[in-house]
């Protein structure tokens, strides 16, 4: 149970504001008692709110639970949350067949692995061959059939996942829009809403993957990144995001953004499970040639190995980048944020690790880095802005997929969809009958992006390779900066990670994922408190090429020492609200903010 009131930047009560409904109110104060609407119910007897994949494969062994009394127990909250936070965008049919045959082949004695039976939700830009439709969140795409699948999703089949079913994204994997747009809204699927306080931001294309982990809508569920869509949501849900090395997880059969930086990733409310679920997805596939460079550099046994406790942090360095990432970013300069990092850093130190105050800029930052939050430095030269490299590659990679998919039906009003441009005619003509442009709401889902990228006609010429690769070239140069670190007496201080916050605020979104998702680097995300609209900030580390193993073993001892899971729990504050776009946190400090207390 959670107290709100309303507070200024001075700290004087005001009065409430979006009050939901279901809360009780005492008449002689003006704190309200909220009441969570959707406490998360036993499953057959079994408490499964913050269970783990290990918990839950006791108990299907020991006969207390079955595949599909699991899955039916997800199905049926997603029943009852849906309609409000619209986190997943079409269950799967078959799901209960799934489970069926997979309880059955238990019973005889198979167990395919540690996920055998495990519910897992899958993004809408994922293909899966079978009755749900793959969609990338809009309606163009609706009646496409595609040929074959996703490597990863076969790869999830022949681990004995159940795929319960696609999860709502920001449309088109937010490449839709940056002007006339909602972060989470897709025309399919509706606005995604945060379970922490549904007037604020989910961040990122994976929203629904990641606030379903987050409002124990499923336990586990896969995203993707381009720039920011698994690491961004992570933060804003409270849940582990782990976004893998550029090809350690294939992209065939993923509705692509862009070849040179897509990442397939997982979502999970603990690092353990976030490796299980990476563990049974990666490999190389012959159908996506970036995924053979992983060959020779990837652990025999996965990833889930390297996962330890908080005694590890004992003996460990830390660097923290000072300039831009800990110092200027808009989201740790917001009121109460930069406290709450400085307080994880020292249980860190307590713990018996080193950190390091990394106060020289790394190399190159200030040429590739927004100083307060997502995105390139503000003064980047226009032919070697992001947006050059990636609206090509949108160009390219989309037309690519129409070429690819099928139309038993045919399409609607029988317009061709072969290139980019046909798409953006599409949702033009079809607005006033399937809003495919937001309907009645066109400032919901413009397509300014899609239209720049059309612009591109996808030429690869030598001012798009040449700003690739300075983008790339630096970006690494950074990363690989920051771990090789000098001491002020001109040592090399070995660092065991290096720490980024994933925070947004003040217009500002994180700057955990501009620099390693140019440079193909992996990254992972945990959580570690709330701020003051009740939204979760994350605790980032960044990686080198293939360090997936480094990541999950230094993010697990974390998780450990911080407890997040049992000092914060998500009650679906305002989750009824119909605001769109969200509510901005502290544009200005002066004006109102709901601020929401520890439990009572």
């Amino acid at each position: 149970m959670k107290v709100i009131s309303s507070l200024t930047s001075a700290g004087t009560l005001i009065g409430l504001l979006l009050l939901p409904r279901s809360c009780a109110t005492d008449v002689n104060s003006t704190a309200v008692q909220w009441i969570n609407p959707f406490p998360v119910e036993p499953c057959n007897g079994v408490n499964i709110k913050d269970i783990t994949v290990a918990e839950l494969q006791r108990h299907f062994a020991n006969g207390s639970l079955t595949a599909v009394q699991l899955g039916q127990c997800y199905v049926d909250r997603i029943a009852k949350t849906n309609p409000y936070v619209h986190h997943v965008i079409e269950v799967n049919p078959d799901w209960k067949d799934i489970a069926q045959a997979l309880d059955a082949e238990r019973a005889s004695g198979k167990v395919r692995g540690p996920l055998h039976g495990i519910p897992v939700l899958t993004k809408d830009n994922i293909a899966t061959n079978d009755k749900v439709e793959t969609t990338d969140g809009n309606l163009v795409l609706v009646g496409s059939k595609v040929a074959g699948e996703a490597f990863v999703v076969r790869k999830l089949r022949a681990a004995g996942v159940v795929l319960l079913g696609h999860a709502n994204e920001s449309e088109d994997a937010d490449h839709r829009a940056v002007i006339s747009f909602s972060e989470g809204w897709s025309d399919r699927g509706g606005q995604c809403r945060n379970v922490w306080n549904g007037t604020q931001q989910t961040a990122g294309s994976s929203t629904g993957s990641a606030q379903a982990v987050a409002g124990y809508n499923i336990l586990l569920s896969v995203g993707t990144e381009t720039h920011g869509s698994v690491l961004h949501p992570a933060g804003h849900a409270g849940v582990v995001g782990l976004k893998p090395t550029t090809g350690l997880t294939s992209r065939s059969g993923v509705i692509p953004g862009s070849r040179n930086r897509d990442s397939v990733g997982t979502f999970a409310r603990n690092v353990h499970d976030a490796a299980l679920l990476l563990d049974v997805m990666y490999g190389p596939d012959d159908d996506d040639p970036w995924s053979l460079g992983q060959v020779g550099k990837t652990p025999d046994a996965g990833y889930a190995q390297f996962a330890t406790n908080s005694s590890a942090l004992n003996g460990a360095v830390f660097g923290i980048p000072y300039h831009i990432w800990w110092s200027t970013i808009g989201g740790l300069r917001a009121p109460g944020n930069e406290a709450k990092f400085l307080a994880r850093l020292e249980q860190l130190k307590q713990a018996g690790a080193t950190i390091v105050n990394i106060t020289e800029p790394l190399p190159y930052a200030d040429e590739i880095q927004n100083a307060y939050g997502w995105g390139d430095a503000v003064n980047t030269t226009y032919w070697l802005q992001s947006a050059r490299v990636l609206n090509v590659d949108l160009y390219n990679g989309y037309t690519e997929w129409l070429q690819q998919i099928s139309w038993p039906n045919g399409t609607t009003g029988n317009l061709p969809l072969e290139h980019l441009g046909d798409l953006v005619v599409w949702n033009n003509v079809n607005n006033a009958t399937t809003g495919a442009l937001g309907g009645a709401y066109p400032w919901r889902s413009g397509q300014d992006a899609l239209i720049a990228a059309v612009a591109t006609g996808g030429v690869r010429d030598a001012r798009y390779w040449r700003a690739w690769y300075w983008r790339l070239a630096r970006s690494q140069a950074c990363v690989d900066g920051a771990y090789a670190y000098k001491a002020p007496n001109g040592s090399t201080l070995p660092l065991d990670a290096v720490l980024i916050p994933n925070v947004a605020s003040g217009g500002a979104s994180s700057s955990i994922a501009s620099v390693v998702d140019a440079a193909q680097y992996p990254a992972i995300s945990v959580p570690i408190d709330v701020d003051g609209f009740n939204v979760p900030m994350g605790l980032g580390i960044w990686g080198t090429g293939y360090s997936e193993g480094n990541l999950v073993k230094w993010a697990s001892a974390m998780e450990s020492l911080f407890h997040f899971a049992e000092d914060f729990e998500p009650e679906f504050v305002n989750y009824n609200t119909s605001k769109i776009p969200f509510d901005a946190r502290w544009v200005s400090l002066t004006e109102t903010v709901i601020v929401v207390a520890a439990d009572l």
